[in-house]
C-alpha cells in the first residue's frame, strides 16, 4: 500500500511538471467559488440560486484551467495582476484590525489621509501630522 502511495504521487509530479499549479489567484478563485456555491444552496430563490451555482461552476472551470495550463508566463501576469490589486486591499484589512486591538492608543486620520497615534487618557492634544505638518487638537 505505502509503494502504491509513492507511485500515485510520482505519477502526479510528471503529470504537473511543466504546469502553473495553485497560487494565490487559484486560492482566491476557489474560496469565492466555495462561497458562492454555499450562497446559492441557501438562497430560496430558484432563479438567484442556480445563477449563482452556475458562476460557482464557472469559477470551478477557470481554476481547474488556470491550474493545469503549461503557459506559465500568463499565468504569473495574471496572478501579479491579481496581487497588485488584493495586497492593499489586505494591508487595510490587517491595519484596522491593529487599530482596533491597540487599546492604549487612539488613531486619529489626517486630512492627508495619514494615520496618528495618541496615548489614550491624556485629555486634549495638539497633535502634529508627521507627513504634512497639519496640527489638529485631540481628545484622548
Amino acid at each position: 500500500m505505502n509503494g502504491f502511495l509513492y507511485r500515485l504521487r510520482d505519477a502526479i509530479a510528471r503529470f504537473m511538471y511543466g504546469r502553473s499549479g495553485v497560487d494565490q489567484l487559484g486560492i482566491a478563485l476557489l474560496v469565492a467559488e466555495l462561497v458562492l456555491s454555499f450562497l446559492g444552496g441557501l438562497i430560496p430563490l430558484r432563479a438567484v440560486g442556480a445563477a449563482l451555482r452556475l458562476l460557482s461552476l464557472v469559477l470551478t472551470v477557470l481554476l481547474f484551467y488556470r491550474t493545469l495550463s503549461r503557459n506559465v508566463a500568463k499565468r504569473r501576469a495574471e496572478n501579479a495582476r491579481f496581487l497588485q490589486w488584493w495586497t492593499p486591499v489586505r494591508t487595510g484589512f490587517r491595519d484596522v484590525r491593529a487599530r482596533r486591538a491597540d487599546k492604549a492608543h487612539k488613531y486619529v486620520k489626517c486630512s492627508c489621509g495619514t494615520w496618528c497615534r495618541v496615548p489614550r487618557g491624556v485629555g486634549k492634544v495638539e497633535l502634529m501630522c508627521p507627513r504634512c505638518g497639519a496640527k489638529t487638537i485631540v481628545k484622548t
